[in-house]
């Protein structure tokens, strides 16, 4: 019986060796793993986390040709070249590039599972994606909801209990979960009803009545909202591979390409 676990908070996780050799999932919702999802999609070939700005900009300035990107209390930061909007990254100016990332909540929770054994990013834009990762790994795994401010956030905890009852069958007698868990899917039914698939409006809804989603619609990112709550349009599969997010695929090329290397190495050496 594969168990899951989940974090309502990332500040409930006081050390960060509690997740070592662990699956981890991470989610913020609104609006770091939605971002990154889409700035992966179109095409810009890494994501750096930076847990501060300052870390940020001196990691952008060794890398090159480098976007600094994220925000402070939702807004952007000066001097960086985008925010945390999905609706800035476009192919034309992420393609290719190496992002740097900082935020306030989301990369927190990414720098956090730095001794994970695998770590993925999951929003609604790629939850189903995630989902059938998870299947396939069939392994115990833990679930960190980034929040806001160390505080939880429902919009975390809805999707994160979605994935719970699609990974059960909507019969969650079928995984071994506690009150956390259990939590996270009463939140669930109650915002997106406990049917697969809810609408894109009854996810923007819940968005709406959240005190993030509230914020943020009050510093004009209501189209943020409503744009992180289509549901699997980006079916993309962010990981995180030795502290840099890549697409899945990409990883795998590397890691063939090396095993490939390694064997003709040997080969060459056995002559």
């Amino acid at each position: 019986m594969i168990t899951p676990t989940i974090f309502l908070t990332h500040s409930l996780i006081h050390d960060e060796l509690t997740l070592k050799d662990k699956n981890i999932v991470i989610i913020d919702v609104l609006r770091a793993t939605s971002t990154m999802a889409v700035a992966l999609s179109k095409g810009a070939k890494e994501i750096i986390p930076a847990d501060t700005v300052s870390k940020a900009a001196k990691i952008a300035k060794g890398a090159g040709n480098a976007l600094l990107c994220g925000e402070r209390s939702g807004k952007i930061v000066e001097g960086f070249n985008l925010g945390n909007s999905p609706l800035e990254y476009t192919e034309e100016i992420v393609k290719d590039k190496t992002l740097v990332f900082s935020t306030t909540n989301g990369t927190m929770s990414i720098i956090k599972a730095k001794y994970a054994k695998s770590c993925v990013l999951a929003s609604f834009l790629n939850v189903d994606r995630v989902l059938n990762y998870l299947k396939e790994l069939n392994e115990d795994f833990i679930i960190i909801c980034s929040g806001k401010l160390n505080n939880f956030c429902i919009e975390d905890a809805a999707l994160a209990g979605y994935m719970i009852m699609n990974l059960s069958g909507n019969n969650t007698d079928e995984i071994s979960i506690n009150d956390p868990e259990r939590t996270a899917e009463i939140i669930c039914k109650h915002y997106l009803g406990d049917k697969p698939n809810p609408s894109q409006d009854k996810i923007f809804n819940m968005f709406k009545e959240t005190e993030h989603g509230k914020y943020l619609a009050e510093l004009g990112f209501e189209g943020d909202l409503k744009f992180c709550a289509e549901l699997n349009t980006y079916p993309v599969l962010p990981v995180i591979h030795n502290g840099i997010i890549k697409l899945k695929e990409s990883v795998d090329k590397e890691t063939e390409k090396k095993a490939n290397m390694k064997k003709v190495t040997v080969a060459e050496e056995g002559k």
